[in-house]
């Protein structure tokens, strides 16, 4: 309905456009474009974000440290305390074993694989 309705302002607007080029009618032309342009704000619109997404992205996101600050053997714990909590942690028992995990952090671009709470690698 919306598209139908832009369509039918833009080949008014045609239209009246070509028809000025052969008498003038500026004020016709003008309410013409006027028309034309409230089609495309009912069409395209102004979007308002959702108020979920105007706090997540007022809320600041302190980074503790990197990837680079922790080292292989080091405990899960000391790991948490130096990055702070991750992003999104996966079980990776089925590919790497049990007590497999993979923390993963998006501010920094890394994941922490961790063994048994133990730091096995970082990318």
């Amino acid at each position: 309905m919306t598209l139908l309705l832009l369509a039918v302002a833009l080949g008014q607007w045609t239209i009246v456009a070509c028809a000025s080029f052969f008498k003038r009618l500026p004020r016709s032309l003008v309410a013409s474009t006027l028309i034309l342009a409230l089609a495309c704000v009912n069409a395209f619109g102004v979007r308002h974000e959702s108020a979920a997404v105007k706090a997540a992205a007022l809320q600041p996101h302190f980074e503790r440290g990197t990837c680079s600050s922790i080292e292989a053997g080091m405990t899960a714990e000391k790991a948490r305390a130096i990055l702070g909590d991750p992003h999104e942690v996966r079980d990776d028992e089925k590919t790497r074993g049990p007590g497999a995990t993979t923390w993963i952090y998006r501010h920094s671009r890394c994941a922490v694989h961790l063994l048994d709470d133990k730091v096995e690698t970082i990318e």
